[in-house]
């Protein structure tokens, strides 16, 4: 009642001065009286909607897929029902799977019971929107070449090409909280094992792949994608499917440049069976496609599928060649 009392005090007041136009600086002070009141009458009403409710601080949980948060990393809220969003970046945890972020952009409190899609940032988001059942769609884009920077990763730490997502709720502290799922398989790779001279990593699912001074070429594949743009519905369960729309190519490469710098490298792989996909070491490149010098570091068939939401660990096939290891 006494902040009613107060608005109303403070609008005569303004309907008597404007009476004196020989006075502007008592007018200017009126309507700053009447601002602040409803400013106050605004900040009590949404006070008591949001009671011990607090969309400032957002703790979330890496699910089987991640390995751990890393400084920098940032999460972005959305709700199918606002063209707004926060803006969340990594204030404590960084190297655990749990951690906790801070609002940095946006003032929006989810209390109009919609649901709280939490998204990590990520390069190459294509896209939020929705399907006609109301369930957001997330597009994205997988490039046919990487730089070690975007994949790279320390000790105890993951590196999320491909964005991470979950739905976010209050807990019971009042700040919302969320885990966080993959919608690939990421191949984990020892940046120490890899050979001294190699140049890229490529990933290929091709027919076929020419490596030069190979006794014998490489078994053919399905030519499943690997690369291009892809979709997932944001429900339970979610994966990446290749866009109808887009093309989506049978290569994905990781030049290492750089590599050194971090421990492991963590390449996406949209979860597949695979009749045969190969991983090479790519000591030089040739002007024609699909045709490299290095060697197989492994083949994954379809006995080995990839699935959303895991860590696959590449482990070189032995040839009984000790493999070179870089220094760090």
């Amino acid at each position: 009642m006494k902040r009613k009392t107060n608005l109303i005090l403070a609008g005569l007041t303004l309907v008597l001065l404007a009476g004196c136009s020989q006075d502007g600086q008592l007018k200017e002070l009126a309507d700053q009286q009447v601002l602040a009141a409803n400013k106050a009458a605004l900040h009590e009403q949404a006070a008591t909607t949001a009671t011990g409710q607090n969309a400032a601080l957002l703790r979330a949980t890496l699910g089987s897929g991640g390995t751990g948060w890393a400084e920098g990393d940032s999460i972005w809220t959305y709700t199918l029902n606002s063209l707004q969003r926060n803006r969340y970046l990594l204030s404590n945890g960084a190297g655990s799977t749990t951690g906790t972020f801070a609002r940095t952009k946006g003032s929006e409190e989810y209390q109009d019971g919609g649901t709280v899609y939490a998204v990590s940032s990520a390069k190459y988001i294509y896209g939020l929107s929705a399907t006609s059942d109301r369930v957001a769609k997330l597009s994205v884009t997988i490039p046919q070449d990487y730089v070690a920077d975007e994949v790279g990763a320390q000790e105890g730490q993951s590196r999320m090409p491909v964005p991470f997502w979950g739905t976010a709720t209050f807990g019971s502290d009042g700040s919302l909280e969320t885990e966080m799922n993959g919608l690939t398989a990421l191949l984990r790779v020892d940046v120490s094992t890899l050979p001294a001279d190699a140049r890229a990593l490529v990933l290929t699912s091709h027919y076929y792949t020419d490596l030069e001074g190979a006794e014998t070429a490489p078994e053919e594949g399905d030519g499943e994608p690997l690369s291009g743009t892809f979709d997932a519905v944001l429900e339970p369960g979610a994966q990446l499917a290749p866009n109808p729309i887009f093309y989506s190519y049978d290569t994905l490469r990781v030049n290492l440049s750089g590599a050194s710098a971090y421990r492991h490298l963590y390449i996406p792989v949209v979860a597949a069976a695979y009749r045969a996909l190969h991983v090479v070491a790519v000591t030089g490149d040739n002007r024609y496609p699909y045709a490299w010098q290095g060697r197989v570091l492994k083949t994954y068939r379809q006995d080995s599928p990839f699935r959303p939401n895991t860590i696959v660990a590449l482990e070189p096939e032995s040839t009984g060649i000790r493999t070179p290891r870089i220094n760090r």
